[in-house]
């Protein structure tokens, strides 16, 4: 009979097995999956290219890729602190988890250095040491992926921090309540294929993004203490 201490424990503290497959799954996924969006990267952009997107259907795409954004995450921890009381103390630790997505995937962003789609090169990454030069409107810009406070973030197409930051927030809420987990999958993966039907990424973009955002919500230990279960 499984001892009333476990019992109460959230699915990380009762199954910490559980999340270390679940890691070396998204791992082999992400083995697995990089390689054949990279593949797939030029002719999946140049589709979402030629069909325009508009609308209903362009409004909430644009509206559900903001799941993980901060207005997001601050209406799901307002809804834990008052309908959840008990969980209001993991709320730090979940806040520091998508603060740490953001900022990992910041990092990679300007040391990787990979133009967006609508430059149409997928297969260039800069790297840190490299300046592109591109248009923008009726100017022309040249700079490194790091420098920032120079102009736009077309130079900062891989990883996807949209869906990384989906991604963290998706399996932080999955953490703390289990059964939300196919609606948190969902979400996540609607927040990835938005970004690509949009133009703002391709598809190996999302790949990376999604992996980052999950790995790290999923090493970051979220309660030292026993929970009570979810219901």
């Amino acid at each position: 009979m499984t001892p009333p201490a476990v019992a109460q424990h959230e699915l990380l503290e009762v199954a910490p097995a559980a999340f270390r497959r679940f890691r070396a799954m998204l791992g082999v996924a992400v083995l697995l999956a990089f390689p054949v969006a990279l593949a797939a990267d030029r002719h999946v952009a140049t589709f979402f290219q030629s069909v325009k997107i508009g609308g209903d259907l362009r409004r909430e795409l644009e509206f559900v890729q903001q799941f993980g954004a901060v207005a997001s995450c601050l209406i799901v921890a307002a809804a834990i602190a008052l309908l959840d009381p008990a969980r209001r103390r993991v709320l730090p630790r979940a806040a520091f988890a998508i603060l740490a997505t953001a900022a990992a995937a910041w990092a990679l962003k300007v040391l990787v250095g990979r133009p967006r789609p609508r430059l149409d090169e997928p297969y260039l990454f800069l790297g840190p040491w490299s300046e592109h030069t591109f248009a923008k409107g009726d100017q022309t810009v040249t700079m490194h992926a790091w420098e920032f406070w120079r102009g736009p973030s077309d130079l900062w197409s891989m990883p996807s921090s949209h869906t990384a930051a989906a991604c963290a927030l998706a399996v932080v809420i999955a953490r703390l309540y289990p059964r939300l987990t196919p609606l948190m999958i969902v979400l996540a993966c609607i927040v990835g294929v938005a970004r690509v039907v949009l133009g703002a990424h391709y598809p190996s973009d999302v790949v990376i993004g999604g992996a980052l955002g999950a790995t790290i919500a999923s090493l970051m230990p979220l309660s030292s203490r026993p929970l009570p279960t979810a219901r």
